[in-house]
């Protein structure tokens, strides 16, 4: 079922008997105190299952951020309503999903009203939140280690996601949303009731991708009909076949090539094995106007916010550089000393070096170290502590998850 995109929410008036008996394909685990959303089916179905379950989460999301964001400057949203369809689109599946995760909390029958702006939430401004990406920087650190330089061996790969601080609906609204494809094929994004692109995600296959904002020439606007990164990241993972890495790398470009971010992305995909002849990773550097695949040194890989092969964008801040000798340096540190290899423990060190907290605008809302064989997927999440901002790494909000649990037997199809 398709529905309609309108302004208001009148439309969906006629549906409701329709939608209060449809049927919810999904289902909140909690583990660790960590909500785990699970949604199947086709594309409508994920997304009615996302509404509905999560339908007050992403009303009192999306207000807390708007009113945060747009209350005292409420002509910005209207140049980003405006910019839909226009500046700003989403492929059909996505569009569907969307408009389907709106049907789904109409049914559930929770209040849309923002006080702020003094009226309701619409399909609109659902669609402007999940391109929140595209109106906003995240700032974020990586590394990628992999074979006999990991304890345990395997490809063991850390990210920190830093994002402006607007309040702890960011921290406490976070979840692990696990959309489960036909086919068998599942995405765990760590993510917001309502958000369905990836900006931190793994595949039920090991594939993890990772967005950090990039050093592009800066731009107005994308190019007219661009998608959300986080989108084309998302999409990327349902569609990254890990046993045919050079068809998966090019499907990343290809689905990158629809995307013109303003500021530039970094789109950093890392595969659950390293290959016998390269690097078990691929870094996309895009920015208004196009995509390129970054050439990568042998081992190991590190990322921050600048671009590490082109040079027609902006120069790579202080910040940008410091983070990443920080990081370079506490690998060489673990590769040169002791055991001569890189444990979880140590990445997690590594991560701290780096993390933001205490008062800054951008804090480091959530961190995860993942390996796909051995499992590892350890979830920190921020927390607001007397000082300030507590940056995740650092954080007591810690989640071990263990693959039953992201990916559970029963819901393999």
């Amino acid at each position: 079922m398709r529905l309609l995109a309108t302004r208001g929410s009148a439309f969906l008036l006629g549906l409701l008997p329709l939608l209060a008996q449809q049927a919810v394909h999904g289902r909140i685990d909690t583990h660790e105190g960590l909500r785990v959303v699970h949604v199947w089916g086709t594309d409508q179905e994920r997304g009615y299952a996302h509404g509905f379950l999560l339908g007050k989460d992403i009303a009192a999301v999306l207000t807390a951020e708007f009113s945060t964001r747009f209350s005292r400057m409420p002509g910005l949203l209207k140049q980003a309503r405006a910019a839909l369809g226009r500046v700003v689109t989403y492929p059909d599946d996505v569009r569907t999903e969307i408009e389907a995760v709106y049907a789904g909390l109409v049914a559930a029958g929770v209040s849309r009203a923002m006080p702020e702006l003094d009226r309701e939430f619409d399909l609109d401004d659902l669609l402007v939140a999940n391109a929140l990406d595209v109106f906003g920087l995240m700032g974020c650190s990586g590394f990628t280690v992999w074979g006999d330089q990991v304890v345990g061996g395997g490809v063991l790969t850390g990210r920190n996601f830093d994002w402006p601080f607007t309040g702890d609906h960011m921290l406490d609204s976070t979840v692990l949303l696990v959309q489960h494809l036909p086919g068998g094929r599942a995405v765990a994004s760590v993510s917001w009731p309502g958000f369905v692109g990836s900006v931190t995600a793994v595949s039920s296959d090991g594939v993890a991708a990772f967005l950090h904002v990039g050093t592009g020439k800066i731009t107005r606007t994308p190019e007219p009909e661009s998608w959300p990164t986080a989108v084309a990241a998302q999409l990327a993972l349902r569609a990254f076949a890990p046993a045919d890495p050079d068809a998966g790398f090019a499907k990343v470009q290809d689905l990158l090539g629809y995307t013109s971010p303003p500021a530039g992305y970094l789109t950093r995909i890392v595969l659950p094995a390293p290959p016998a002849d390269a690097p078990p990773l691929a870094l996309f550097e895009t920015d208004a106007k196009k995509c390129v695949r970054a050439p990568l040194p042998a081992s190991p890989c590190v990322v921050t916010n600048h671009f590490q092969s082109r040079q027609d964008g902006r120069g790579a801040s202080r910040d940008s550089r410091d983070r990443a000798k920080k990081v370079r340096a506490g690998i060489d540190a673990c590769l040169g000393d002791g055991d001569h290899k890189v444990s979880i423990e140590e990445a997690w060190q590594m991560l701290g070096s780096v993390q933001r907290g205490g008062g800054h605008a951008f804090g480091t809302l959530h961190s995860l170290v993942f390996r796909h064989e051995p499992w590892c997927f350890e979830l920190r999440l921020a927390e607001h502590g007397e000082k300030g901002l507590v940056g995740a790494p650092g954080s007591d909000r810690r989640h071990t998850l263990p693959r039953s649990v992201v990916f559970p037997a029963d819901l393999a199809k």
